[in-house]
C-alpha cells in the first residue's frame, strides 16, 4: 500500500537523519569538556545545546524504532504466540495504545510549542538564554511521526490479517 510504503520511507529517512546528529553532539560535547578541563573557560551554551540535539535524537528517532519493532514489548509472551496472534496483537497495540495517545500529544504540542513562541519562552537551564519555541517544535512533530508511523503498522497488520494471517 502506498501509504504504509510512504511512511515507512520517510521513518526511514528521518531516522537515519538523527541518528547523524550523535556526531555534533559528540563534538559540542567534546568540545565543552576540553574547554572546561584544560582552559578553566566553560561554555554558556554547551549544555544547552547537547540536551537539545539529544532531544532532537530521541524524539525523531521514535517513529523509527517503532518502524524497525524495537520499542520495548514482552519478548517471552510475544514469541509464544502464533503469526496470526502477533499480528492481531501489533493492530490492538497500535489501536489502543499508542495511536491515541500519540495523537493527542502531538496536537497538545502543537499548542505547547505556539505558547512558547508566542510569549517568546526562553530556557532558564544556563545563562544562554535560547528561545525556547524552536526545539519544542521537535515535541508535536515526533509524536506526529511516532502516530503517522503507529497508523502505518495498524494498516499493515491489518492488509496481512485480510490475505490470511501471515506476518
Amino acid at each position: 500500500m502506498l501509504f504504509v510504503k510512504t511512511v515507512d520511507r520517510l521513518n526511514e529517512w528521518i531516522g537515519s537523519l538523527s541518528a547523524w546528529l550523535v556526531i555534533p553532539l559528540m563534538l559540542v560535547v567534546i568540545y565543552e569538556v576540553s574547554m572546561r578541563h584544560f582552559f578553566n573557560s566553560p561554555t554558556s551554551w554547551a549544555y544547552d545545546v547537547s540536551w537539545m540535539i539529544f532531544a532532537a535524537q530521541f524524539v525523531l528517532g521514535g517513529a523509527f524504532t517503532h518502524l524497525r519493532k524495537g520499542h520495548i514489548r514482552i519478548d517471552i509472551i510475544y514469541g509464544a504466540l502464533s503469526q496470526r496472534a502477533k499480528l492481531i496483537y501489533d493492530f490492538l497495540i497500535n489501536l489502543i495504545i499508542i495511536l491515541p495517545p500519540m495523537t493527542l500529544f502531538a496536537w497538545a504540542g502543537i499548542f505547547f510549542t505556539a505558547k512558547a513562541f508566542s510569549i517568546d519562552e526562553r530556557l532558564s537551564t544556563s545563562t544562554w538564554n535560547f528561545p525556547a519555541g524552536p526545539v519544542k517544535t521537535l515535541i508535536p512533530v515526533g509524536f506526529f511521526l511516532l502516530a503517522l508511523q503507529s497508523l502505518a503498522e495498524l494498516v499493515r497488520a491489518y492488509q496481512k490479517l485480510k490475505i490470511g494471517g501471515q506476518a
